[in-house]
């Protein structure tokens, strides 16, 4: 429903009315981590029993987020099976550079950088196969990512992936297009939302694994957040159970948890990555 207002519905009912413009911009910015928990749910085929409907569903939701789905669980996954990997620790501060020449790059991937990464990954697929395995080299060179590019070249060359990810593409700018026709003048208001939400994931993507050890793996924070608005995050504040048990409900997160010591506020783990690059053992 949010989505729909902010892809051109909101001005076709309500032309001109700015300051309802800056709130459905509000309101779709701070929905991003729910919007995105729902397409999470879908990657790890936890919302629905059926896989397809896992896939139909989270495809919509990645659509209208400007991140395609397959791209989206492919980059996941692989945070889970690799993470902390060297592409998975942007915090990392390795010896021999100086906190000075590290924090321009990591501040800003931190505020819009992950997510554009994400919103460009995408059209790996639009190129051809031998053209996407040379850019995915140059990517992620050495031999430590040679598992992570084999499981990309394996993935992205997949034709029917591919379609998706092409098809899925095709949507969101068919979309974007029709959505500037109808904020006309306001176009300024959907390119907020759009640019707004990217930066709300962009800077949560590593809130929960911000200065932990590098050979830390499948570890990450547990936090907390206000159970009666947890549904605005769906319990993603216990991520370290999340690591742990992926297959796991949103809602079973906090049971699985317990009474167990957590990491502190959730927002306070969100906050603790604008300290800038650390050096990680």
């Amino acid at each position: 429903m949010i989505a729909a207002l902010e892809f051109g519905v909101f001005p076709l009912l309500f032309p001109g009315w700015s300051a309802g413009a800056v709130i459905l911009a509000a309101t779709v910015i701070f929905s991003a981590p729910l919007h995105y928990g729902l397409m999470h749910e879908t990657m790890h085929g936890n919302m629905f029993r059926a896989s397809e409907w896992n896939r139909r569903v989270g495809r919509v939701l990645g659509v209208t987020l400007g991140l395609p789905w397959e791209t989206m669980r492919f980059g996941h996954l692989a945070h889970h099976a690799f993470n902390r990997h060297e592409f998975d620790r942007p915090e990392h501060l390795p010896a021999g550079k100086s906190y000075a020449g590290a924090a321009p790059a990591y501040f800003a991937k931190l505020v819009l950088g992950n997510a554009l990464i994400y919103a460009l990954a995408p059209y790996l697929a639009v190129l051809p196969v031998p053209t996407m395995e040379r850019v995915v080299a140059r990517m992620a060179p050495g031999d430590d990512a040679a598992v992570l590019r084999q499981a990309t070249s394996r993935t992205f060359s997949n034709p029917a992936r591919r379609a998706m990810v092409r098809t899925d593409l095709v949507s969101f700018v068919l979309l974007t297009i029709l959505a500037a026709a109808a904020w006309r003048a306001q176009w300024w208001v959907f390119a907020l939302c759009i640019l707004g939400r990217w930066s709300v994931l962009s800077v949560l993507d590593n809130a929960a694994h911000y200065g932990m050890p590098l050979d830390s793996r499948q570890e990450a924070r547990n936090t907390r957040f206000p159970s009666r608005l947890s549904f605005l995050v769906l319990n993603q504040n216990f991520h370290g159970v999340h690591h742990q048990n992926p297959d796991l409900h949103w809602s079973a997160l906090p049971q699985a948890f317990g009474t167990a010591d957590d990491d502190g506020p959730w927002l306070g783990a969100v906050a603790r990555q604008f300290h800038g690059p650390v050096r990680l053992s």
